[in-house]
């Protein structure tokens, strides 16, 4: 965790559905140590192809693993990505 911050480079592609009414900031979540953060900043979704990054502040906790979270966004109500 570089400066008190987390950040996890994302890439999203569809052609399916449509992303723009999804706000990443309140349905990911980084989980470590019991404790679960949203992101302070993250890509706005629209169009088919995003390629960004998701920052999430963790102060002075460095985690050495840990989960995030993406809900809602259908064909999969969760997606889940452990490191």
């Amino acid at each position: 965790a570089a400066g008190g911050k987390i950040n996890i480079g994302i890439a999203v592609n569809t052609h399916s559905v449509d992303l723009s009414s999804f706000d990443l900031t309140k349905i990911t979540t980084l989980e470590f140590n019991d404790k679960k953060l949203n992101p302070v900043s993250a890509p706005s979704l629209g169009g088919h192809h995003i390629n960004d990054e998701l920052v999430f502040e963790v102060g002075s906790d460095n985690p050495k693993s840990f989960t995030i979270k993406i809900t809602g966004i259908p064909k999969m109500q969760e997606r889940v990505f452990k490191w």
